[in-house]
């Protein structure tokens, strides 16, 4: 089954269980397909994701990594990790240290893409946009080839839950050769 036809058939299965809206994802399918297809692409090549979250969406980040590390699950582990928890709370990004922290993200991962969750106005974001490609789920828009949502819809959190699981399937799903990632 191609990609995008399983993303369809997907959301129409996965979306009517919670929001009213339930269109609101098929309607931007192809752009959340393309953001999610490099990301896809990018691990099933050995590379590694660093998911940094603004500080409303910290327990997204944690929830993602529950999913993908859940311990009652038989699948195998994802080369994601929280760039929110490597910077200790004292960590200042300022520009005088994001080329250091650049340098030791690059030793430390070598091929790595930064997924980021959250408003487009923060220093983690400056850092995570530095970047020429990324997995960008931001509120509000403004960043290229971001896939934009709106920070006052009453269903966002449900929303952001519903992105991830699509993401995950889709990943584990092309992983087994049951879809094909353009």
């Amino acid at each position: 089954m191609d990609f995008r036809t399983w993303l369809v058939d997907s959301m129409r299965a996965e979306c009517k269980k919670w929001a009213n809206d339930i269109a609101w994802l098929e309607v931007e399918r192809n752009l959340f397909a393309d953001t999610i297809i490099r990301a896809i692409k990018h691990i099933i090549n050995g590379g590694a994701l660093l998911l940094a979250t603004d500080e409303r969406r910290e327990w997204f980040g944690s929830y993602a990594l529950s999913r993908f590390y859940y311990g009652g699950t038989q699948r195998p582990l994802m080369p994601i990790f929280s760039l929110n928890r490597m910077l200790d709370q004292d960590f200042r990004l300022q520009k005088s240290n994001m080329e250091h922290l650049i340098n030791m993200l690059d030793i430390a991962y070598g091929d790595y893409m930064f997924w980021y969750v959250g408003q487009p106005e923060s220093k983690l974001a400056d850092l995570c946009i530095s970047k020429e490609y990324g997995l960008f789920w931001v509120l509000g828009g403004g960043i290229k080839g971001a896939f934009s949502l709106n920070p006052s819809d009453e269903f966002l959190d449900y929303k952001l839950i519903e992105m991830l699981k699509l993401f995950e399937a889709a990943i584990y799903e092309s992983m087994l050769n049951r879809i094909i990632v353009e």
